[in-house]
């Protein structure tokens, strides 16, 4: 998921009362939500494919789950040690256990949309996928945002923080979606609105009971988004094999931004990606005319899937399927992933080449 995401499922958290157990508990939470993504570091090396290999694995997989929480809980106590607040003391049980909840929540939520997640890293590289969560999901902004903003008072501070997320979220979707940026302004003033309601019951109780409802809601949300998920799989898998399309390896429903009764599909067989789009509201799945290759044998392909320059890509691609540009001097491979890139020379999320010198 996006980093709001993860920061507001931490703040909801703390608000709900948990931020009350102990001094920098608030801190345990937001900043354990967030810390695995550390690994978002190398994408600044200017090392792209080092990243995207690494990415959701060294620092989310099981071992890091582990140390984690030790690694956060220390320096949350160097902290205190250094800048000590008598009137209110560390509790150090209750700042592990909360360092420990923040940070289990972070691969869950990644878990759960179609860019997968390594859960057994170091020892395992295999990525698992929940395909039920969009990764950047405007419900989830609605709900967890509403949660913790309602009740607070709009200091230029918070009218601040809203403003700085607006703008950025709104710059990471027009790189990603034109489309889509009128629904990050409508989730903008819906909860610019949040902030600036005043509830009649007394502030503390207000945030508090906001924050709970928020965090129920956001995982009963999920949790429906999962058995959506499950029933469209099914029904999508039935649909294709009653058409004729077949054998399946493998069939991905994966959410709509906006829309959970609709699913994009990605239906992979021994030599197509078929792909399309799944609706409980039109009529069940509609399949795409055109179809991918999937990587079929050939001399190129054993080249570029080895080369160095994409080690990392070839661990992440669930999906693979490549094109092939030759000239007089060279030959370049164009390896595209069929969850993201579905026409023929055409870019996608992720797509990466390879150079073949002629000789």
């Amino acid at each position: 998921m996006d980093p709001l995401t993860h920061t507001l499922v931490g703040a909801n958290l703390a608000s709900t009362g948990l931020g009350d157990k102990t001094r920098l508990a608030t801190a345990a939470l937001v900043i354990g939500a967030n810390i695995p993504d550390v690994d978002a570091i190398l994408y600044f090396t200017n090392q792209q494919d080092l990243a995207l290999g690494f990415r959701r694995g060294w620092t989310h997989g099981i071992l890091a789950l582990f140390f984690l929480p030790f690694v956060l809980t220390g320096t949350l106590l160097l902290y205190d040690r250094l800048r000590p607040d008598p009137a209110r003391r560390v509790d150090r049980r209750w700042l592990f256990a909360l360092s420990t909840i923040g940070i289990l929540t972070h691969p869950f939520l990644d878990w759960l949309n179609n860019y997968g997640m390594r859960w057994l890293m170091p020892f395992d590289g295999t990525w698992s996928y929940g395909d039920s969560v969009f990764i950047m999901d405007p419900w989830l902004w609605l709900i967890l945002g509403a949660g913790w903003l309602a009740g607070r008072r709009a200091t230029r501070p918070r009218i601040a923080v809203w403003a700085v997320f607006t703008a950025a979220i709104g710059w990471v979707v027009a790189g990603r979606s034109m489309s889509y940026l009128a629904i990050v302004g409508a989730i903008s003033l819906l909860l610019l609105f949040a902030l600036l309601w005043r509830p009649r019951i007394d502030p503390a109780i207000a945030i508090r009971k906001f924050s709970t409802a928020a965090t129920i809601l956001a995982a009963a949300f999920i949790l429906a988004r999962l058995g959506i998920h499950e029933a469209t799989e099914r029904a999508a898998t039935r649909e294709l094999a009653e058409r004729g399309v077949g054998p399946l390896v493998e069939v991905m429903a994966s959410p709509h931004p906006l829309d959970p009764f609709s699913w994009e599909i990605v239906a992979e067989t021994d030599e197509v990606y078929r792909y399309g789009g799944f609706s409980w509201t039109r009529g069940g799945l509609q399949l795409a005319p055109e179809s991918l290759p999937t990587p079929q044998p050939s001399r190129e392909w054993e080249i570029a899937k080895r080369d160095p320059s994409i080690r990392g890509f070839m661990t992440w691609v669930r999906f693979p399927w490549y094109e092939i540009e030759r000239t007089a001097e060279a030959t370049t491979v164009l390896i595209h992933d069929a969850r993201y890139a579905k026409r023929r020379s055409g870019a996608g999320f992720g797509g990466v080449s390879v150079v073949i010198p002629a000789e």
